[in-house]
């Protein structure tokens, strides 16, 4: 009972606009209503195939969340053990015995620094780990012992790079030689989505290819070729190479660049996001001047020749041989258990060991994930309806128009509530013959209650209560026990829960049973509620499907 204690008073206030209409006096008739709907926003239709902006790509390439956001922009300050010296580099050097300097140094065109009494030390090329012992070296050629030598790189020389081709912003960039040639991408924005390359990218200089570059083997190993940039480097991104587009049964679309000289389906499964459940695969192309269609296993794909505008769609065709289901009440352990599918009701309590003293095999009841689905798009549908109608409902008069006005409000509370209670899904598979044999789905719970004299009386009535079951009991009588109506109660029926999920809605005079569940709807008065029959289907709706009763003061 833990779900109606916590939902059992939902819509408190609604009686208040029928108290404020009642106590209103009439007013002439005014020709418009005094309410304003707020204005309707044009519904948002998305663009057809045919008027999709062509700059808009169906899928995005593979990588293009590389060049997103900051992270790249985080550069290294070039000042690390592998970096090599270059002309304008700032060195500080400290000497102290028999040769004395504390000066700092810039590294000149010829990539020499020049010290007192030593004379030009080569420093262009030299690692930064071993710039201390290279200018050591060279000043132990003037003065053998007693010196002890200190370096310092202070700053690396910044670099203009030259970043063109299909790149969205094509210029020129600064950066350090330190810097990966990502950075430099990053800056131009990277390889143009439509039109450029993630696995055709060059380094020049001088028009020399110093390295190339494969995004590819960064996004899959994070391989990235070790490039000591210099001032007047090029970073060339060529045209993009032959790609496949990949949906369906994926990650997210997304559109796979192939190598010229790999066109094999195995190279695309490689790179793709494709789903491990895919199995089956539909082949979208032109072969020969003319469009081909051909399905296939992922397998077959893997050996296949793919081209440049291929569409492949992956789908999850292979069902589970076995589905899981969950045993919830007096049950013994294990309570999740694996079924080959096929395996019907019946037939899997038939295994299953159970106290009948314990417990209630007649009110065994299945809750279906599907159901519960379906039951809450069918009470959002419900809650739409009476949403809309109320906000579009219109009044002859100030008095009346005011009422609207706290009468929507109070709708849209309640309406805001209701969405919140979570249908159970329950499906009664007992009849009058007995227990039906029906099928297993994904996903079912199968309840087995416990035996209880116990009847719960909820709703709008004094005191929600747990009382006794005595022989011949009816909802009168456990109803008068439980307090009796509230003024709000619809005396002339009542709504019945069997322990098996069995909805029966009676009179008063319905016979009760141990372990049933008396549900007292509240009244809902027609001539203050305009949309009377929808609330009440709503009220009805909620306590088959959630055994809750929302309550209208």
């Amino acid at each position: 009972m833990n779900r109606l204690s916590l939902l059992v008073a939902l819509l408190g206030t609604l009686a208040l606009s029928a108290s404020a209409r009642a106590q209103m006096p009439l007013t002439t008739p005014v020709a418009e209503p005094d309410v304003e709907l707020p204005p309707r926003e044009p519904e948002k239709k998305p663009p057809s195939p045919a008027t999709k902006p062509p700059s808009e790509p169906a899928a995005q390439p593979f990588g293009a969340s590389l060049f997103e956001g900051v992270v790249t922009t985080l550069r290294d300050d070039g000042i690390n053990p592998n970096y090599r010296v270059v002309p304008g580099d700032r060195v500080s050097v400290n000497a102290w015995g028999a040769y004395q300097v504390n000066d700092v140094f810039i590294v000149d065109t010829q990539g020499n620094i020049f010290l007192p009494e030593i004379g030009p030390i080569p420093l262009a090329g030299v690692r930064n780990a071993d710039l201390n012992a290279h200018v050591a070296t060279a000043i132990s050629r003037v003065y053998r012992r007693n010196v002890e030598v200190y370096t310092n790189l202070l700053n690396a020389s910044p670099v203009a790079v030259y970043v063109t081709g299909r790149v969205l912003r094509p210029g020129r960039y600064a950066g350090l030689p330190s810097d990966s040639p990502l950075f430099f991408l990053h800056q131009a924005g990277g390889p143009d989505p439509l039109t450029g390359s993630y696995r055709d990218v060059k380094v020049l200089r001088d028009g020399a290819l110093v390295a190339e570059v494969d995004l590819y083997d960064f996004l899959l190993r994070g391989l990235l070729p070790q490039v000591e940039l210099l001032d007047g480097d090029t970073i060339l991104v060529g045209r993009r190479g032959p790609a496949v587009e990949v949906v369906g049964a994926v990650a997210k679309p997304t559109l796979v660049e192939l190598r010229r000289d790999d066109l094999r389906g195995s190279a695309l499964l490689e790179v793709a996001p494709v789903s491990p459940r895919s199995t089956e695969v539909t082949l979208r192309g032109v072969r020969g001047g003319r469009p081909q269609v051909e399905s296939m296993s992922v397998t077959e794909l893997g050996r296949r020749e793919l081209s440049d505008g291929d569409v492949l769609d992956f789908h999850e065709e292979m069902r589970a041989e076995h589905v899981v289901v969950h045993l919830e009440g007096e049950f013994p352990a294990p309570t999740t258990i694996s079924v080959r599918r096929g395996t019907r009701l019946v037939d899997l309590l038939d295994h299953i060991p159970v106290d009948p003293e314990i417990a209630n095999t007649a009110g065994i009841h299945i809750r279906r994930p599907l159901v519960a689905r379906q039951q809450k798009e069918s009470l959002e549908r419900s809650l739409d309806r009476l949403e809309r109608t109320t906000m579009l409902a219109l009044s002859g008069s100030t008095g009346e128009s005011q009422i609207r006005v706290r009468e929507a409000e109070l709708m849209r509370q309640f309406v805001e509530r209701a969405r919140l209670v979570e249908p159970l899904g329950r499906v009664v598979v007992r009849s009058e013959e007995g227990l039906m044999n029906i099928l297993l789905q994904e996903g079912d719970v199968i309840v087995l209650p416990t035996r209880t004299n116990v009847v719960h009386v909820s709703g709008e009535i004094q005191v929600p209560s747990a009382i006794m079951y005595t022989p011949g009991m009816t909802a009168r009588k456990a109803i008068a026990q439980a307090g009796g109506f509230t003024q709000r109660a619809a005396t002339n029926g009542v709504l019945v829960v069997r322990p098996s999920g069995e909805i029966v809605i009676g009179d008063l005079g319905a016979p009760i049973y141990p372990g049933d569940e008396v549900l007292v709807m509240p009244a809902v008065d027609r001539k203050i509620f305009q949309n009377a029959i929808d609330i009440s289907q709503i009220l009805y709706h909620l306590a088959v499907a959630a055994s809750v009763i929302v309550r209208l003061r």
